[in-house]
């Protein structure tokens, strides 16, 4: 059973389907995507079950529901897209339920070294790797999960090799927002332990080695330079917030104003179809394409396993880190339905939230 559930993790978290659909073509790619949800309703059919993870099913319910009732461009795609939503929110819960932190960690060292596998035998032109990935942003938020993943562990040396690790194939996406997530997650750390202060030359020691080989990749110029400018003094800021995406945002205002209740339509925010770019940011579109109500779910969702995180911050600092990643990560991406990773991870970290919750429940019971 086992074996069963690693299948499918891969097939999953590593975007399999859109490897394939990218390398062999679309008739193949949708064979795989259905084959992924095939065994992925398979094991929730064979398996014990728990309670369903609620409050993303209503979200994804209202949402679909909402947005699909204001506007929809392509019916097929869309009823597709609610469907394939709902079974691996609803069939993922079981999968993450029976995932193991140590499991976890192992799924996203082994997705990681397809970025690192991608620039060294596969190198491109444009220079951003990205592995399984396929988009080196989502790619430099799995590396990051890894990184948040490494303090569960308690050997030392074990610990320093996969942050190493996770950072160096984190770079080679060269997304800023790895950058800007991975200092915030170190900083937070130190609050933890301050031992953790010294994870920082880790970074630095990753970008030193890529610096060092980079004559022998093929790198985009543009953000390699961006990480020289890391080492000169006062330019750190400069470089990580460059092309913010406030600019992005404000493009979008206007129209959730317009409609704030009901939204204007399914994915309006997120395709081309009113502005040469999506709006780059989760949570404003689901407000722009669902109006308020979908938009407040979410939104509490996502507090809700910070909050809890925070609460087992010193026993299980890797929750908190992670949580406080997942919330930021949204305003800088607006893929929360296809990139399934952090569909997968999100529903994990709820679980586990609930967990620390009932433990707390059956502890306080146990002593009275």
């Amino acid at each position: 059973m086992k074996i069963f559930q690693y299948i499918i993790s891969i097939l999953l978290v590593f975007n399999i389907p859109g490897v394939i659909l990218l390398n062999y073509g679309d008739e193949i790619g949708s064979l795989f995507s259905y084959l992924t949800l095939s065994l992925l309703l398979c094991f929730y059919a064979i398996n014990k079950k728990h309670t369903p993870p609620w409050p993303f099913i209503i979200f994804a319910l209202l949402y679909y529901v909402i947005s699909g009732l204001v506007g929809v461009d392509d019916e097929k795609y869309y009823y597709i897209d609610a469907i394939k939503y709902l079974i691996i929110i609803i069939c993922g819960a079981e999968l993450a339920r029976r995932t193991s932190v140590k499991e976890l960690l192992i799924l996203f060292i082994l997705g990681s070294s397809s970025i690192f596998l991608n620039a060294f035998l596969f190198p491109m032109d444009y220079g951003r790797y990205s592995g399984f990935f396929l988009d080196p942003n989502a790619a430099g938020f799995a590396c990051l999960i890894g990184v948040t993943l490494v303090f569960s562990l308690k050997n030392f040396k074990s610990k320093y090799l996969f942050l190493i690790f996770f950072t160096f194939c984190g770079i080679l996406t060269f997304s800023r927002t790895f950058i800007v997530l991975w200092i915030i997650a170190i900083l937070i750390s130190t609050f933890q332990s301050q031992k953790n202060i010294g994870i920082f030359l880790t970074g630095f020691l990753a970008v030193f080695l890529l610096i060092s080989i980079s004559s022998t990749l093929s790198l985009n110029k543009g953000r390699l330079n961006l990480l020289n400018n890391l080492f000169e003094q006062g330019r750190i800021s400069k470089s990580i917030g460059a092309d913010s995406r406030s600019e992005t945002w404000s493009k979008y205002y206007d129209l959730i104003f317009e409609s704030p209740l009901v939204g204007n339509g399914y994915e309006s925010f997120k395709s081309d179809n009113i502005y040469e770019v999506g709006v780059h940011n989760n949570y404003l579109r689901v407000i722009g394409d669902s109006g308020i109500i979908p938009f407040l779910l979410f939104v509490g969702i996502y507090l809700y396993i910070l909050f809890k995180s925070f609460k087992t911050f010193k026993t299980k600092p890797y929750e908190c880190l992670l949580a406080v990643s997942l919330v930021i990560f949204g305003l800088t991406n607006h893929n929360f339905d296809t990139i399934h990773h952090v569909t997968f991870v999100s529903l994990w970290l709820y679980l586990r939230v609930l967990e620390n919750e009932t433990e707390k429940v059956d502890a306080t019971e146990n002593q009275d």
